[in-house]
């Protein structure tokens, strides 16, 4: 996971009052007309989401508002979607976020509701309440999700610390790379981080998801490293995964599956000293190319 900038809370007055209003549709009068005092309660509300770092609390149900008003901000959701009235909240969520900030693999496709949208309508269309995110993690995440506040991570208000906390345990089974990713439970983080990552990551399934990336992406460094070890041997190797780490690191982040399992091998003796050629086997015929 990494972090996202938090959102600008700015227009939010003028999007509810956009989107909160009576329409007629098939000869009916729906939705509600939001009055100026109830623009003000959830304003206040949206300040409580805020000072409680978007952890879920009862007072954040919005229980003291009138049932129609709470319908009407949870419907207006629908307006996000493309074409719609509030579209504008989608784009500029998934403004320069090319990746899902809790997997890494996948797009960015959907807008997550971090406290749920059924039980707190009233925040359904708070900027600070919505992540973009890929499919597959948003849907996994309606399971996860844990009213107690001990469950995901909030991208915008949970900070991580700028230090490697994402751990790949590397095995070599012949030709097959075997890769285990998890929490470093020696990593300084805040209290309760350790926890809740780890059980982020068995709730997405993400050692799964990452091994199968990892048969992907590995066979792109087959030439790199073949050419490192015939030139200088083991510690061409080295440095070629070293130096790849560093480009990831800055092309995505440091706990981006991706650089920590570079670092892994990088360090991984067996590996560098000769055994990538077995996971990453070149034909004779290609090596001899190579030779000078």
């Amino acid at each position: 996971m990494r972090n996202l900038p938090q959102p600008t809370r700015a227009g939010e007055r003028a999007d509810l009052k956009k989107a909160v209003r009576r329409y007629r549709y098939r000869g009916k009068t729906l939705g509600h007309d939001i009055t100026d005092d109830e623009l003000d309660q959830v304003i206040a509300l949206y300040d409580l989401y805020g000072v409680g770092q978007g952890l879920p609390s009862n007072a954040l149900l919005g229980g003291a508002m009138p049932p129609a008003l709470l319908s009407a901000i949870h419907d207006a959701y629908a307006k996000t979607q493309n074409g719609r009235t509030l579209v504008h909240i989608r784009e500029r969520l998934f403004k320069d976020v090319d990746l899902c900030p809790v997997c890494g693999i996948d797009p960015v496709t959907e807008l997550d509701h971090h406290l749920p949208q059924s039980e707190y309508k009233a925040l359904s269309i708070h900027a600070r309440n919505l992540v973009p995110m890929c499919h597959l993690c948003n849907h996994a995440k309606l399971a996860g999700f844990d009213v107690d506040g001990n469950g995901f991570l909030h991208p915008y208000f949970d900070v991580l610390p700028d230090l490697n906390f994402l751990l790949a345990t590397i095995e070599l089974n012949g030709s097959a790379l075997i890769v285990d990713f998890s929490i470093d439970a020696a990593a300084v983080l805040p209290a309760g981080f350790p926890d809740r990552l780890t059980g982020q990551m068995a709730a997405l399934k993400l050692g799964n998801r990452y091994q199968r990336e990892v048969n992907t992406y590995i066979s792109s460094q087959a030439a790199s490293l073949h050419i490192a070890y015939n030139g200088t041997g083991q510690e061409g190797v080295r440095t070629v995964l070293r130096l790849q780490t560093r480009y990831e690191t800055r092309a995505f982040h440091r706990n981006h599956w991706r650089p920590t399992l570079l670092r892994a091998l990088a360090s991984h003796d067996h590996f560098t000293g000769g055994a990538f050629s077995e996971v990453l086997p070149i034909p004779h015929d290609m090596l001899v190319d190579l030779e000078p």
